[in-house]
């Protein structure tokens, strides 16, 4: 059974409306996820159709784990991230695929008023190793809450710049 929780962050002094006009624009986007701590980023593919805006990225995560272990593992923490956004309803489909036995997405919806925006992001994270899944479950959340809080820091900074 799939591990569960929710991220909930909030940005004040901007409005919904101002969020979703810049959301529209990709640049946005690629600009927050050139921001993400990892290395060798590659955009894949960064295509807006209509209201459906797809952006898919593989980098390397910046994990904290010893240095000796991450030369050992060199590439195992290489993750593939689709991004698939409905730019009018403020909703997304986001879906990890990294070099390990694990599963993770998250429906994510933003709402606000004109004082701010709110980010709900709905996590299910599967660990298939046997004994000790869950535990690497719980350690997968905490990763994922830290790079969500920095991702959130990101998209302040970046809506600040164009505002």
């Amino acid at each position: 059974m799939a591990h569960q929780f929710t991220v909930q962050a909030s940005i004040q002094g901007i409005s919904l409306q101002d969020f979703k006009r810049l959301a529209a624009r990709t640049e946005l986007h690629e600009a927050v996820c050139k921001r993400i701590p990892g290395e060798q980023l590659e955009i894949i593919e960064s295509e807006k159709m209509g209201d459906i805006y797809t952006l898919k990225r593989a980098y390397n995560l910046d994990v904290k784990i010893p240095d000796t272990a991450k030369k050992f593992l060199k590439d195992a923490f290489r993750l593939h991230r689709t991004d698939v956004s409905n730019l009018e309803a403020m909703t997304s489909e986001v879906i990890l695929k990294p070099n390990l036995p694990l599963k993770a997405n998250c429906q994510r919806r933003v709402t606000g008023d004109d004082t701010h925006v709110a980010f709900h992001l709905d996590w299910n994270v599967n660990i298939k190793v046997p004994l000790i899944g869950g535990m690497l479950e719980r350690h997968a959340e905490s990763e994922i809450r830290r790079f969500s809080q920095v991702e959130i820091e990101i998209i302040e900074d970046e809506l600040r710049k164009h505002l």
